[in-house]
């Protein structure tokens, strides 16, 4: 095994997975840390070994320290030779942690800061579906951000749409309605939830809203025009969760 994966190992080892103490906490921080600092020169780990590592070790190595120091410098360099091994790797990271596809913690959004931001972890997923466009692990991932996407866009009803962070504009409603086409596309490919309320909510509010922004003038608010148009919605506040 190499050093680096023995080294890290060695340490996890001598500490139970879960239910340490502020002592031991504290300590098994201090030994990572040293870990961290440590130069293993002319030492490269291939992704596979990381790979199978990560096989056998899953509960020690969901951890920011390993990920940056261990994974990203070597998907990194995959990626820049031209390989795909490393994106692979990075979306099965998730298999067993499907609940952490959007954390800010997981290896891919870890490996976006690493590179400061030069990919997304979207643009990650379309890169390695161009390369394997059956890859299960990929389409996954883009099934539950796009779910997440299109759920978070229309939070706030009746106040607005959101795109991201900011409110929806006009030239954003084509590239949202193509979100909710691909989400249901994902959604029967891979035989998950269809969420027909979600895509319904999302195919009535996105043109309403881009109807709502082009006549400012004419209205209120955006609940304003709902209730003009007689267009049904609910509040976010007693909305139905779409599972």
């Amino acid at each position: 095994m190499n050093r680096i994966l023995s080294d890290y190992l060695a340490i996890c080892s001598k500490f139970r997975t879960e239910g340490l103490s502020k002592p031991e906490r504290k300590q098994r921080y201090a030994m990572l840390s040293e870990w961290n600092k440590k130069e293993y020169d002319n030492e490269h780990t291939a992704i596979g070994e990381i790979q199978d590592f990560w096989t056998k070790h899953s509960k020690i190595c969901w951890n920011n320290q390993f990920i940056n120091k261990v994974i990203c410098p070597q998907i990194a360099i995959d990626l820049e030779n031209g390989g795909f091994e490393g994106l692979k790797f990075l979306f099965h990271c998730f298999c067993g942690h499907e609940d952490s596809y959007l954390n800010t913690n997981s290896p891919l959004e870890l490996f976006c800061k690493f590179c400061k931001y030069k990919y997304e972890p979207f643009q990650l997923a379309d890169m390695l579906l161009e390369h394997d466009e059956d890859n299960v692990d990929a389409l996954r991932y883009k099934y539950h951000a796009l779910k997440y996407f299109l759920e978070f866009s229309i939070h706030e009803m009746p106040t607005g749409i959101l795109n991201g962070m900011n409110g929806a504009g006009i030239t954003d409603i084509p590239a949202m309605l193509k979100d909710i086409d691909e989400f249901e596309c994902l959604s029967k490919r891979l035989d998950m939830p269809l969420c027909e309320t979600l895509i319904n909510d999302c195919r009535r509010f996105y043109p309403a809203y881009k109807d709502y922004l082009q006549s400012l003038r004419r209205y209120k608010n955006f609940e304003e025009y709902l209730n003009m148009n007689n267009i049904q919605y609910q509040s976010y506040t007693s909305r139905y969760d779409y599972e």
